[in-house]
């Protein structure tokens, strides 16, 4: 017998966590979670709730496969281990090394919640119950009670990271192992970012068998190769799949060219071209791209200023795993032309490094954390350069509603920032041409290969996760009118069970 527990990435883009319990031929019992992401939406103290309640009991679980690093997939497993978990880790060796980066990350962050939560009782003068009505939507994905008032509102700290660590056992792709003696996994590369992977587990004794797309990327994404096909598998009777853009389609893209235009026009002004960019995946990608075509002459020959530690511990970790470039990347290696790394690329360690180059007049890239601009050093650069009408900040993804980011896209003339407030002077620039995740067509055609394996006497389950719901609804009815009466799906709500294998 084997039954899942949505417990994230249900009916929302984040979370993502399943809660899977498997009973052996003997009896015996077994439970495993595939990922353990943190919810990533709402105010800080509804995002302590709702990472915080747990829908089983950790010291129950056995071990944890996961898919990929980025934070709302792996963001929770200290939480888990500080509340009784005791197994391994089940990951690719890029996983492993980037959510040690991101789940460090974190508990700095973590430790920074307690000061937000005095700064409303204390300094605004903020009672407990108003506080806890803040953001009643996120609330309404728990149906437990608010937790009671804890001391320490972060959810773990680096020490526990720490503990965390030497539980990882890592595989490469196609390298088949056991987390149990009935149940085979084996990762395939999911093509979203370095190291991510699609999974698939199979009961030994009947050849069953579940998929987790975890999170497909993109096609034709620099670094990283495109999702890898799964085909061949002719008893699968359940698939996970993502959903982000599972109603649109991303048609023609062409960041590199939008990029270059925006910095040709910026550095011949003697401007400062100012990119707040996600460190995982985002900034390593424009650094690609810029040092292209710096390579290519077209654009001026400027320093390239990565001001990220997170970024830059991110881009080492890319530079040991030459194995998991796409051919491009491999091709510009062979001729000596590393994307990656280049003489006019600056890494900026310190706080002081970062600071000095305020003091610079003359045109340069910085590329600095955050994406969304609500924290990081990017916020000082804007200090120093927002209100200049000769730089441009230009944004490389989504900006969420709330986030300096969004307030600055859509046109605010001052903004707020550490305090003050300052004028928006800069010229203001958008590519949202530098999705990682898979839009419909790519998304319809993984499911595809797989269904069109599968022997027909089986109508697998195709599960909608990690999506809104018009890219949910929308990319079930594509499979529905693709593959009619080859499969069904379903759109699970947080904390739902189903039965998966009798």
């Amino acid at each position: 017998m084997l039954q899942v527990t949505f417990c994230g990435a249900a009916r929302t883009v984040t979370g993502s966590m399943y809660y899977l319990e498997y009973i052996a031929s003997d009896g015996g019992k077994f439970n495993f979670c595939l990922d353990a992401g943190m919810f990533q939406v709402g105010q800080k103290v509804n995002l302590f709730k709702v990472n915080s309640h747990l829908l089983f009991d950790p010291k129950k679980l056995d071990c944890i496969v996961l898919t990929h690093a980025h934070l709302d997939h792996c963001g929770r497993i200290p939480y888990l281990l500080k509340m009784g978990f005791g197994g391994k880790i089940y990951s690719s060796k890029a996983t492993k090394q980037i959510a040690e980066v991101v789940m460090r990350d974190c508990a700095r962050i973590n430790t920074d919640e307690q000061t937000h939560r005095d700064y409303y009782f204390k300094e605004k003068g903020m009672g407990k119950d108003q506080f806890d009505e803040f953001d009643v939507e996120v609330d309404k994905l728990i149906a437990a009670k608010p937790e009671p008032e804890k001391e320490n509102l972060g959810l773990y700290t680096e020490a526990e990271v720490d503990q965390v660590m030497p539980r990882f056992k890592t595989y490469g792709y196609h390298q088949k192992f056991h987390i149990h003696p009935e149940l085979q996994v084996e990762f395939y590369d999911a093509g979203h970012i370095l190291g991510s992977c699609c999974v698939v587990i199979t009961e030994i004794k009947t050849g069953r068998k579940i998929v987790f797309s975890g999170d497909l990327g993109n096609k034709n994404k620099p670094i990283v190769e495109d999702p890898e096909v799964i085909e061949g598998l002719t008893k699968t009777t359940h698939i996970f799949i993502e959903t982000t853009y599972g109603n649109k389609s991303h048609g023609e893209q062409k960041p590199k060219e939008l990029l270059r235009k925006v910095t040709f026009e910026t550095l011949s002004n003697k401007g400062k071209l100012i990119i707040p960019a996600f460190s995982v995946e985002r900034a390593q990608e424009i650094i690609y791209f810029l040092v292209e075509l710096m390579r290519e002459n077209k654009i001026p020959q400027v320093s390239i200023y990565l001001d990220s530690p997170m970024a830059s511990k991110v881009l080492e970790i890319c530079l040991e795993h030459p194995q998991l470039y796409d051919q491009a990347m491999k091709d510009s290696i062979s001729h000596g032309k590393n994307p990656l790394i280049y003489s006019r690329l600056k890494i900026l360690e310190s706080s002081q490094q970062s600071k000095s180059i305020n003091s610079l007049d003359k045109p340069c890239i910085i590329i600095a954390g955050s994406g969304m601009l609500n924290g990081g050093r990017i916020l000082k650069h804007l200090k120093f350069n927002l209100d200049k009408p000769q730089h441009t900040l230009l944004m490389v993804g989504y900006q969420a509603e709330g986030t300096l980011g969004k307030q600055i896209l859509d046109g605010q003339k001052s903004v707020e920032i550490e305090g003050k407030l300052y004028e928006v002077k800069n010229r203001i620039e958008l590519i949202n041409q530098f999705s990682a995740h898979a839009d419909q067509p790519i998304l319809r055609q993984w499911v595809a290969n797989q269904i069109l394996s599968i022997h027909q006497e089986i109508k697998p389950t195709v599960f909608l996760m990690h999506g809104e719901k018009e890219a949910s609804e929308g990319f079930g009815v594509e499979l529905n009118n693709t593959f009619p009466d080859r499969l069904t799906t379903h759109w699970p709500f947080f904390g739902e069970t189903v039965k998966l294998w009798s």
